[in-house]
This record gives structure tokens, sequence and C-alpha cells, in this order.
């Protein structure tokens, strides 16, 4: 027998029986359920399999794409690069002519395609931070942050009820404590 048949034979039960009301009432129902379960989990990862496959030529060409537009700015990036320091190096210049002439330097100029200016910026702080550590502890700039050691506190309690009590007996206030279902999960060994 062909084994492509066999898989379609199988395919075309587990249509049936997916249709059927399917109940778990013993071990061997339980199994066949799991194995149903597999069989999707297998039927899924197919899917994805082949929706990478076709997804991995538009990537590839999306890629190579991106690269030939990004070396295909640089020459414009360089050039626009070398005029605006043209123009930076000419703001300088006035500026400075302004100032030679005792008038108050005008740091903006309004040009046909927008303006140009000179901006003051604020300093950057270059920062040894074991020194500067060592100097904000003695004059009092460290924040210091209190953080409650939640590990530790469940560690050492207890629960009873909806209360958590500490070793001694004492209820830990600001915690209620929810209890929750369990958690179903499914484990494939394939």
């Amino acid at each position: 027998m062909n084994p492509l048949n066999i898989l379609e034979e199988i395919e075309q039960e587990e249509k049936v029986l997916f249709q059927e009301a399917f109940q778990v009432n013993d071990l061997e129902s339980a199994a066949e359920a799991q194995r149903r379960i597999a069989w999707f989990e297998d039927k899924k990862k197919e899917i994805e399999d082949i929706t990478q496959a076709q997804i991995e030529p538009f990537q590839k060409r999306i890629e190579k794409i991106k690269s030939w537009g990004e070396e295909s700015k640089q020459e414009f990036i360089q050039k626009q690069t070398y005029y605006s320091n043209l123009l930076e190096q000419f703001m300088k210049e006035q500026v400075a002519e302004q100032i030679l002439n005792g008038k108050k330097p005008k740091k903006t100029l309004s040009l046909p395609y927008g303006k140009i200016a000179l901006k003051k910026q604020q300093p950057e702080f270059l920062k040894d931070e074991a020194t500067l550590l060592s100097y904000a502890e003695q004059s009092g700039y460290v924040k210091v942050e209190k953080k409650t050691d939640w590990a530790s506190i469940k560690k050492s309690c207890i629960v009873v009820g909806d209360k958590l009590y500490d070793q001694n007996g004492e209820q830990i206030p600001g915690v209620t404590v929810v209890e929750r279902e369990e958690k179903f999960e499914v484990k494939l060994d394939c």
C-alpha cells in the first residue's frame, strides 16, 4: 500500500473523529486525546515550516534592497555633510564679523530653503562614577532605594486561608493570598 494513501486515510479518520463528540473517560481515551494533540502540534509545525520557507527568499531580497538603499544614500550623505560644514563655517564667520564690528551677533539666518543657526548647547559631563559616588556619599547626594525582599518574606512565612503569617504567628499586613486553580498543561515527547 502507498504510504501517502495511509497518511490521507489517517487525516480523513481524524476529520471524522474530530467531528464526533469525543469523551475522555479512561486511560485509553486519554492517550487517544493526547495523540490527537500531538498530531495537531505536528500539523501546526508543518505549516510554520512551510510559512518560513516561503518567507525566506523574500526576506533575503528585502535585506538586499535595504543594503542597496543604505549604500546608495552614502554619496548623498557625504555631500550633504560637506555643504552643512560649509554653511556652519559661513555662519561662524558671520557671527565673528558681527562681534568684531561691535554688534550683538545674530546667530540665525533665514534662507530660501529654511534657516541655519548656531545654538548654545548644554555642556557634556564626563564622569568617573567611583570618584563621584565617593563624593556624593560624603556630601549627602546619594539616593537610597528601599524595596521589599518578597522572596525572603514568602520563604519564611506560612499561608493560612487568605492570610500570610510570619514565624511568630503575626499576620503580614498588606498581603492577601488568592488561591488559584491548578494549571493544566500537555507535555509532548516529540
